[in-house]
């Protein structure tokens, strides 16, 4: 799965840079590269695919994906005008390891503001103010989870 996963986000977020200018890519690996667990791994590859691409869950699981897989992609999915704390609420209360295990390294990954060329008040505040109390949030909930 792990061939056909690569062969998807490369044809899914080829030409789409982050916030820091850089290949998407490299945040899709970096979120895969720091949670245990071969769903976990492959959750994190795709975590931002229904976000931010046409993909639809019905295509993922028609490409083999699992139902957990997908769903945990569902629950990692901020709604359309989902207010952020709502989203993260969600995420919290669905009580999914695996989706909560690649939030909490898509936001570690997203407060490294080392990856932002020329950082601006802005770009700290949403670390500060959002990124970090989530990422404290979530990080509480795996800890009552073990």
């Amino acid at each position: 799965m792990f061939d056909k996963t690569e062969e998807l986000i490369k044809k899914l977020f080829d030409g789409k840079f982050d916030k820091g200018g850089y290949p998407y890519l490299n945040h899709l690996h970096e979120v895969s590269n720091h949670v245990e667990g071969e769903d976990a791994k492959l959750i994190g590859l795709l975590h931002d695919t229904l976000e931010d691409t046409d993909m639809t869950s019905e295509e993922l699981l028609k490409m083999g994906y699992s139902e957990h897989i997908v769903s945990s992609i569902e629950v990692l999915t901020r709604r359309e005008k989902e207010d952020y704390s709502d989203y993260i609420e969600r995420i919290i209360a669905s009580n999914n390891k695996d989706a909560l295990s690649v939030k909490l390294a898509d936001l570690n990954h997203n407060m490294d503001i080392s990856r932002i060329k020329n950082p601006t008040v802005k770009d700290v505040d949403r670390i500060e103010k959002r990124y970090r109390p989530a990422y404290i949030k979530i990080s509480n909930k795996l800890e009552e989870m073990k």
